[in-house]
């Protein structure tokens, strides 16, 4: 800081701060600015009132400084120091913790937080699996299953009227009594059978 800004910044003239540092109150650094803080120290270790005017601040002590312990005398007992206990951390709330539950609808935000990943996760995990083929739409694989059981089970219902011509020359039978014959057995192999049953397991 300059003469003028530290005269600026007393309340004072640029003369008085002139008149300052020749009384060797101004402590000036090496590059010719004012020290700020040690020439206001200097100031306020003047008397309220002196000669030539009133201090406007107030003055100043030194601090004291901390006595060096190897400097008590060894009669003197040394002062206790006294450490508080740690004050157990509250808790966060009166509402008692409850198990986690994905579908509650009702969740705290890092409970929600939590279920969203999770079902992030799981959907990941899931195009992944079906990308790699592990994975199939359930409805298509039954569809695709009872078709295929259907088409079976017609293609019997219809194979004696298709074989039972051929069967009846090479037996040399009448071909129309064979039909009816392996009509009906074929039939009762197929009611045997029952309806087919997909059991596909959940991913």
């Amino acid at each position: 800081m300059t003469q003028a800004e530290f005269a600026r910044h007393r309340g004072v003239s640029k003369a008085i701060v002139t008149k300052w540092k020749g009384q060797g109150l101004l402590t000036l650094m090496e590059d010719g600015k004012v020290d700020v803080e040690a020439s206001e120290w200097n100031l306020d270790q003047r008397p309220a009132n002196y000669r030539g005017g009133t201090t406007h601040r107030p003055v100043r002590t030194v601090p004291k400084a901390e006595p060096d312990p190897r400097e008590i005398p060894a009669g003197r007992p040394k002062p206790e120091v006294v450490r508080a206990d740690p004050v157990a951390p509250r808790p966060a709330g009166d509402r008692p913790v409850r198990d986690f539950d994905p579908d509650d609808p009702d969740l705290e935000l890092p409970e929600a937080l939590r279920r969203k990943e999770n079902f992030l996760g799981l959907q990941r995990k899931q195009a992944y699996e079906i990308e790699q083929g592990r994975l199939v739409n359930r409805e298509a694989a039954e569809k695709l299953f009872f078709d295929t059981a259907r088409d079976l089970r017609d293609a019997w219902a219809t194979w004696p009227s298709r074989i039972a011509t051929i069967m009846a020359d090479e037996l040399g039978v009448d071909a129309r009594r064979l039909n009816t014959v392996l009509t009906a057995h074929v039939q009762q192999h197929l009611d045997q059978l029952g309806e087919p049953e997909a059991t596909l397991s959940r991913p």
